[in-house]
């Protein structure tokens, strides 16, 4: 399981689209599905069924409802920044430091999750922090080259950030589908 925020179907297909070039001389790379594209906000692993229902106060919780963030995507790189790259992603030009001012406030919440009995004990956040970005695509086989970024026009449009949601990831012989469980929707409004 892992909450994310999500980005308008229109973005993610222009985002794949940029990549199309790279994706048609890499085939077995592994390209992250238009449908997948989002902002991960945490990885929880493996939750019981028993134990989503723990989630719900969280996304019930009226101090992380707050407006649509306004967001623009930025330029692609590389994790790790230096040696080999493991994994291809677009970051944010603007929006990032209300991404992350949500990002606090959720995780702030989680803690009482991570309590005996709680459907997180056990679960830490990542220590790195957040860093918004947009996972495009990951070394498989065949390792990933940096050309690709520096050849890809990046779209440049504005786009709103509506809602934040725990997905459950489903796996399947075409890869994982993500259901939504639960959500906190941010109204458009003064972002």
């Amino acid at each position: 399981m892992f909450a994310a925020l999500e980005l308008p179907p229109s973005l993610r297909s222009a985002i794949a689209g940029a990549f199309s070039g790279a994706r048609a001389i890499a085939p077995k790379a592994k390209w992250v599905s238009t449908e997948a594209m989002h902002l991960t906000l945490h990885f929880f692993g493996e939750v019981p069924e028993a134990q989503i229902e723990g989630f719900s106060p969280v996304f019930a919780d009226r101090a992380l409802q707050r407006p649509a963030i306004r967001a623009q995507l930025g330029s692609a790189g590389f994790f790790p920044p230096g040696g080999p790259p493991r994994v291809l992603w677009v970051g944010l030009a603007r929006g990032v430091e209300e991404l992350r001012s949500f990002w606090e406030r959720f995780t702030e919440r989680l803690q009482p999750l991570r309590a005996n009995g709680g459907p997180l004990r056990g679960w830490s956040p990542d220590q790195r922090g957040f860093s918004p970005h947009i996972t495009v695509a990951r070394a498989g086989p065949v390792p990933l080259s940096r050309q690709w970024a520096e050849h890809v026009q990046v779209p440049s449009g504005e786009f709103l950030v509506q809602r934040c949601v725990l997905f459950q990831s489903v796996l399947g012989p075409g890869g994982p589908r993500y259901e939504p469980l639960r959500a906190i929707v941010f109204p458009e409004g003064s972002a």
